[in-house]
């Protein structure tokens, strides 16, 4: 597995280098990105509300409602992991976008090491035996940056993923507590259905929020 996730991040290296920044404007990407997973950070706080009363369903109901505690639990770390993980998103996102305009910069300053050394090569130049030191070290700070971009754009798809793996797990609890729902009582089992159709909205809207944001990154990455 881990030699898998070496190879996933070396190929997206070696395509990182070829990135047309300013064609892809990836900076203004990455800030998107934050921006909108802030409304992902609210169907969380909302999942976690959902869990609270659903735990209070569960105390209510007593006895009947045992198989609905590990589902309760469940959702109560699936909302804080989902905070969390949007805190961490936003941070990388904003290191993405920092990283990107920097490259802007060190790209330019390498296309203009290498045309004065052209120009050089054509015509005396006083500091012609420094150029080619110059230019080295532009083409090293650009290839640096270009690595500190990467390192945090795959750190930002792969935190995307994970949360897309949460929502799919969040699907699957829905089901289940539907299920739950039809053996028990009818003065709870409307409520637990309620509980689970709430969860099944909030999950899929930040399955769809991140999915699309993800799809972005990736085509950006991929100009």
């Amino acid at each position: 597995m881990h030699a898998q996730i070496a190879a996933e991040k070396y190929a997206v290296f070696q395509m990182a280098h070829s990135i047309n920044l300013d064609k892809s404007k990836f900076h203004l990407l990455a800030v998107n990105v934050a921006a909108e997973l802030s409304a992902v950070k609210v169907h969380g706080e909302a999942i976690s509300l959902e869990a609270m009363n659903a735990k209070v369903l569960v105390a209510r109901a007593g006895s009947m409602a045992m198989g609905f505690r590990p589902l309760t639990d469940f959702m109560v770390k699936l909302a804080e992991d989902i905070v969390h993980l949007v805190s961490e998103i936003e941070s990388e996102a904003l290191s993405v976008a920092h990283q990107a305009v920097t490259r802007l910069r060190t790209s330019n300053a390498v296309k203009l090491a290498e045309k004065s050394m052209a120009l050089s090569d054509a015509q005396e130049a006083k500091y012609r035996s420094d150029l080619p030191h110059f230019v080295e070290t532009v083409r090293n700070r650009d290839a640096a940056t270009v690595d500190r971009l990467l390192n945090h754009a795959y750190t930002l798809t792969k935190l995307l993923d994970e949360i897309v793996e949460q929502m799919l797990a969040a699907s699957a609890v829905s089901s289940s507590i539907r299920i739950e729902a039809a053996a028990i009582d009818e003065r709870y089992s409307a409520s637990f259905n309620k509980v689970s159709t709430n969860l099944h909205e909030f999950s899929s809207a930040i399955l769809t929020t991140v999915k699309n944001n993800l799809n972005v990154l990736n085509r950006a990455l991929n100009k």
